[in-house]
């Protein structure tokens, strides 16, 4: 038998009260007073066996109607012996165990494999559990079916399948893994059930949830109703965190400021006096600090071969900022910089190789006259463009139309036309452009040179050039951001193009069907338009960007949109200097390639348009078709970002999270409730309360008789 509220036991403790009545002696109601004893001491009357209990029968009424009195509240119930130990049903379990390069910090993976551990043994045999490891990518270790066996053997599967695991180089990705569980876990059909839907399902990650795990991605997944998601969150002690980025010498796009665009009205700047740029003897690199650090002095040094040190020099970030900094290039040949003084040493270094930029040039083919006011002239806009990067220096060539030499596409990154041509060159940029070349086309007048110009370029013989009716000014819209010229200004902040106004603007009618139309007027007409051609393509616009047209020049969306169309043509004949770890490298060779590892590994590649992926961070040494090179691979800077999100973030994202109650807990309660529906059911108390009444009845009745 069991008690549902033992406490009430101590009522029992009523029985002395009977008991005490009993033996107290009963002192005469009244005193009378004698004279001849008033000088002698009093004596209480001795008590004998006899008085001791006068009437045991009316003890033991009172006594047991106490008792089960006492008993009745303590809510007695049997509890049969199947019903002991509760049979929880059946469940799904995915274990989700972040791999990423964050876990590399000290004590993060070894708390990460016990808390495993631990997930597993609390496991019931009735449950059906998955393994799945992770970074950037997840990878399936135990499958629900393999866990159809007892529980020992398990257990033995899972530490085998999680044997050797330990964290790579990749950063985390948890935009991509959390819904490949959540549908792992919704597909699965068991032989056992008709559906995964009638069995409760949770998904466990073993993370330390750092904030640079990407689940800005979750937003646009459904996640399944009858999912749970648990969080092991794993803490490192570490609190300082700071890394070193090195970036583009000369400023990239990302990097100008919109008063670079001012600096355009003047006359130009030389070479390496641009806002931004690092003097040809310094590299820039940005130092940052964690939020949550608690210092803000660091020392930054390169570091060659040898692991010698080399141009070190100190840096103050405060937590939480960045903080930009020109380190003098070094004397000797450098493979990294280095952060010293951090506590987390996992993201200290940065590879870096410093390769001579390849020169293209910028074919500009006009024929504006002398006289013209610099201005009015599409030229004069295109000269003071920066187009060049770490990885190319970009000049304009201005050219006549009387070209006859072929245009030679590895070195040309962009051919601009802002005059009528005739067949014979419109002949020899259609050879350049489906070998891979982009030209531009700004028909700057509705006449019929033009006409047939741009009829020719889009393929379009029954295309019609006029003179489109502004009224006041016309804009930009239907923009199509997902495209490479406009990709760069997809975000809410850059996509704003109506301050850029267009005073006068052609109608181009008569489009064929294969033309991309990339953006229109206000009143719908087409303003920038792509044809492909071969590998490569042709863009027309129908205005211009000099400010007796339009304010585009002025705009401080010129300098990006020239940037992407040299990009455009470029792209593909540059050689990626840089990688981040996960990512994937198109060899594309006729022979062999042989890449060798940081770490001394070698590696064969014979097969054509081979996806190779480079998964640790160091410089490697390629080797294709006999030329050698080099190139940097990092960390993600993401993952460097290592300060805990809060969990409850996950929740505006719709997914449903587990109850944190400790088990123990959760196995006490269910316990409690299931003890509370087998008292209700038998009621026992009832049948104790009715004798209680019977034995008061009886000690009624022979206190009656007695008197």
């Amino acid at each position: 038998m069991s008690l549902l509220f033992p406490i009430y036991f101590a009522g029992a403790l009523a029985i002395g009260l009977p008991i005490l009545f009993h033996l107290i002696r009963r002192q005469p109601k009244g005193n009378v007073h004698f004279s001849s004893l008033m000088f002698l001491r009093p004596t209480p009357p001795r008590l004998t066996r006899r008085s001791r209990l006068d009437n045991w029968p009316l003890l033991l009424c009172r006594a047991l109607a106490l008792l089960l009195l006492a008993a009745a509240f303590t809510r007695p119930f049997f509890r049969s012996a199947a019903s002991t130990e509760l049979a929880a049903p059946g469940k799904r379990v995915v274990i989700a165990i972040d791999t990423s390069a964050s876990m590399k910090r000290s004590g993060v993976w070894e708390n990460a494999i016990n808390a495993v551990n631990e997930l597993v043994a609390e496991l019931s045999s009735n449950d059906e559990i998955a393994i799945v490891a992770f970074d950037q990518t997840p990878e399936v270790l135990f499958r629900f079916e393999q866990s159809r066996v007892t529980s020992t053997d398990r257990a033995a599967l899972i530490q085998s399948s999680i044997e050797g695991l330990a964290p790579t180089w990749k950063s985390t990705d948890l935009g991509t893994v959390i819904p490949f569980c959540a549908e792992l876990i919704s597909t699965y059909e068991s032989e056992e059930s008709e559906s995964v839907r009638d069995l409760p399902a949770s998904l466990i990650l073993v993370s330390d949830m750092q904030s640079g795990s990407g689940i800005e991605k979750l937003q646009s997944f459904a996640w399944p109703e009858s999912l749970r998601l648990e969080v092991r969150q794993i803490t490192a002690k570490e609190t300082s965190n700071a890394w070193a980025q090195v970036l583009s010498h000369p400023a990239d796009a990302s990097d100008r400021q919109p008063s670079d665009v001012e600096e355009m009205s003047g006359n130009s700047l030389p070479a390496g006096s641009r806002r931004g740029e690092a003097a040809p003897d310094h590299i820039r690199v940005r130092v940052s600090n964690s939020e949550s650090s608690d210092r803000s002095r660091f020392d930054v040094a390169w570091v060659g071969a040898d692991n010698a040190f080399m141009n070190e020099q100190s840096v103050q970030v405060l937590p939480g900022q960045s903080q930009i900094i020109r380190m003098p290039r070094p004397e000797n040949a450098a493979v990294s910089i280095r952060v010293l003084g951090d506590e987390v040493d996992f993201d200290n270094d940065r590879y870096f190789v410093d390769a001579v930029a390849k020169e293209y040039e910028l074919l500009l083919l006009e024929n504006e006259p002398e006289q013209i006011d610099p201005r009015d002239s599409l030229a004069y806009y295109i000269d003071r463009v920066p187009l060049g990067d770490e990885r190319r220096t970009v000049t304009v060539k201005h050219s006549d139309l009387s070209v006859d030499a072929a245009i030679d596409v590895n070195k040309t990154a962009l051919v601009v036309v802002v005059d009528p041509i005739d067949d014979a060159s419109m002949q020899q940029l259609q050879t350049y452009a489906e070998s891979g070349g982009t030209v531009l086309f700004v028909v700057t007048a509705a006449n019929a040179p033009w006409q047939h110009t741009a009829a020719t370029a889009l393929a379009s013989p029954d295309l019609q050039v006029t003179e489109a009716k502004v009224n006041d000014y016309a804009m930009l819209s239907n923009i199509n951001f997902r495209h490479p010229l406009f990709s760069a200004m997809a975000e809410p902040q850059f996509n704003d193009f109506t301050k850029v106004r267009i005073w006068s603007c052609r109608a181009l009618e008569g489009i064929d069907d294969e033309v991309e139309v990339l953006a229109s007027f206000d009143n719908e007409a087409p303003a920038i338009l792509q044809r492909s051609v071969g590998q490569g393509r042709v863009v027309v616009m129908a205005a211009g960007w000099q400010p007796n047209e339009s304010q585009l020049a002025l705009s401080t969306k010129f300098i990006p949109l020239m940037f992407n169309l040299v990009e455009m043509g470029v792209s593909a004949k540059d050689d990626i200097r840089s990688y981040f770890t996960g990512e994937q490298i198109d060899v594309e060779t006729t022979g062999s390639t042989t890449i060798v590892r940081p770490s001394g590994e070698v590696s064969e590649i014979e097969s054509d348009d081979e996806l190779w992926t480079v998964d640790e961070p160091g410089i490697y040494q390629r080797t294709v078709d006999g030329v050698d090179d080099a190139f940097a691979v990092n960390l993600a800077e993401s993952e460097s970002l290592l300060e805990p999100i809060d969990i409850s973030l996950l929740e505006r994202f719709g997914i449903n999270l587990a109850d944190w109650t400790p088990k123990e807990v959760k196995l006490a309660d269910e316990r409690q409730m299931r003890d509370i529906e087998l008292e209700s059911n038998q009621k026992l108390w009832q049948w104790l309360l009715i004798g209680s009444m019977m034995f008061l009845g009886g000690e009624l009745l022979l206190v009656r008789r007695q008197t």
